[in-house]
């Protein structure tokens, strides 16, 4: 396939946040050979992620910046999260996986076996869940406080086909549109105190929503859902390239109400009457943040570059 002045690079099994950053450095190194065409052959990736498919749209970016052709070689895994979250036309692909696949049963990869965290400060750490984690969503997902102060979709799927389904799987460690990640204290052997996620993230128009589950009203209290939250906003700017982030809140939760303020995010609308608590009815609170004002709480938690795309960033 390749000629002289272009380079092939092909890539295996998972294309995740775990996976950005060997893909970004290989692909880093291939521009700097300022080849004609650069092939990225994603024949033999099973599974994507939404960090996945945000490096793969800035790597197109980047080539073309440098006045490099770039062709994307998909495989069905891939074509089918490009058409989920909205990117088939933001990408180049070619080759027989860049039509329409039959649907079909998830390819069988290998899941993490291992904690590995994508981003930390002193306290906490967030990662992807291992396989043998996903249980810790049933659990929570029995939590009447969390159904009552964050009334969490992931959850609510969760309470019905249980963790180990197929389906949650996906959504939890393989979601095109979306990152679940574990807060973890980075206490040695220190169990998760709850999860956050960055859901309908729209790559090309750089908005995301955040959704944050802290397990208890003491784990609130010490501040593990404000730093997650923060920490999590960082990285979405750095690793997704997001400008705008949107959070829900009911308007009687206001340990998740002043945490939002915390945080920077500024209250843009009211959903009237849209919740059902204790016998009333409860408005639905709109939050959103900006990039500039993203930018001045980054400052204030003093974090480090953590895009997959800078050799010194954390980790």
């Amino acid at each position: 396939m390749a000629g002289r002045d272009e380079i092939e690079l092909v890539f295996h099994d998972a294309l995740t946040s775990l996976s950005a950053r060997p893909f970004c450095r290989a692909v880093l190194e291939g521009l700097a050979t300022a080849p004609g065409r650069l092939w990225l052959n994603l024949e033999d990736v099973k599974a994507a992620d939404v960090v996945g498919l945000g490096v793969l749209l800035q790597a197109v970016a980047r080539a073309e910046r440098r006045g490099i052709a770039v062709s994307v070689l998909p495989s069905p895994a891939i074509y089918r999260a490009l058409l989920t979250a909205g990117l088939l036309e933001a990408v180049p692909l070619q080759g027989p996986g860049a039509g329409p696949a039959p649907a079909g049963a998830p390819a069988s990869i290998a899941t993490p076996a291992a904690p590995a965290f994508i981003a930390r400060t002193d306290r906490l750490l967030l990662r992807p869940p291992t396989w043998d984690e996903l249980e810790v969503f049933e659990r929570w997902a029995r939590e009447p406080l969390l159904d009552q102060m964050v009334g969490s979709p992931l959850l609510s799927l969760c309470r019905h086909i249980r963790a180990y389904d197929p389906e949650f799987v996906a959504r939890v460690l393989y979601d095109p549109t979306a990152l679940t990640l574990l807060v973890t204290p980075s206490a040695q052997a220190a169990e998760p105190v709850g999860f956050i996620r960055l859901y309908n993230v729209n790559l090309v128009e750089g908005f995301a929503f955040l959704e944050t589950a802290v397990a208890t009203v003491s784990g609130l209290r010490a501040g593990w859902g404000v730093e997650a939250s923060r920490l999590a906003l960082a990285f979405a700017m750095d690793a997704l390239e997001i400008r705008r982030v949107e959070a829900k809140v009911y308007a009687y939760n206001v340990l998740s109400i002043n945490a939002l303020r915390r945080n920077g995010f500024r209250q843009e609308g009211v959903l009237r009457q849209a919740r059902t608590y204790e016998g009333q009815r409860w408005n639905i609170l709109v939050f959103a943040i900006l990039d500039d004002e993203m930018r001045a709480q980054r400052a204030r938690g003093d974090f480090p570059a953590m895009s997959p795309w800078t050799a010194d960033a954390r980790p």
